[in-house]
């Protein structure tokens, strides 16, 4: 307990203290300048304490369900917004129904959560793609931004933060929902740039 205390202070301080320094700079001649930036660290505070109040209530309600339509929900959710950002979005599936028994939504939060990281590390291109092996289901993650100090990769959801992944609270999110569904994560630097988050699940 005293280290997720730990953990959610250190994440939230980081977002405020920014907050604090552009208010305290603020006048009449920077006001719109500053107010986009002390917004969004506001509502990365927001997003931390969320994820931190998911953790700990934590609950996953599997069904079966088809992963390519997951997949699809996804695309449709974030290809215009990211685009806007000026960085595309590729999701490569195979035509047949590949069928996974898991929470719809949880897993659609680890997406989520993924791609809000890989946009942090500034990432241009985002693609996920899958193949099956044997009983099990391998989603790849793969973005081009910035790499994991190779010392550091093995550490990451074990109350690891780095502002190249977001912040430690969403990331032992990740890792818990894939947990609870009796999978595995796995983050390994890509041989160009960035990294892929490699998710194994089981088939139904």
């Amino acid at each position: 307990m005293k280290t997720d205390v730990f953990t959610l202070a250190h994440e939230v301080k980081n977002p405020l203290c920014v907050v604090k320094g552009y208010l305290e700079m603020l006048n009449e001649n920077n006001l719109e300048r500053y107010k986009k930036i002390i917004q969004d660290e506001l509502d990365n505070s927001i997003y931390i304490l969320d994820n931190y109040l998911e953790f700990k209530k934590l609950v996953v309600e599997e069904e079966v369900m088809d992963i390519n339509l997951l997949l699809c929900d996804i695309e449709n959710s974030y290809s215009e917004y990211l685009e806007n950002k000026g960085v595309k979005l590729h999701i490569n599936c195979l035509d047949d129904d590949i069928y996974i028994k898991g929470d719809y939504n949880r897993l659609k939060q680890v997406f989520n959560n993924i791609i809000k990281n890989s946009l942090e590390s500034q990432s241009k291109n985002i693609t996920i793609s899958y193949r099956v092996k044997n009983d099990k289901i391998i989603i790849r993650v793969k973005n081009d931004g910035f790499k994991i100090n190779d010392n550091e990769i093995d550490k990451i959801g074990t109350n690891y933060t780095n502002k190249v992944m977001g912040n430690g609270i969403g990331v032992n999110l990740v890792k818990k929902i894939i947990e609870l569904h009796n999978g595995e994560i796995l983050y390994k630097n890509n041989q160009d740039n960035g990294v892929s988050v490699y998710i194994t699940l089981l088939l139904s």
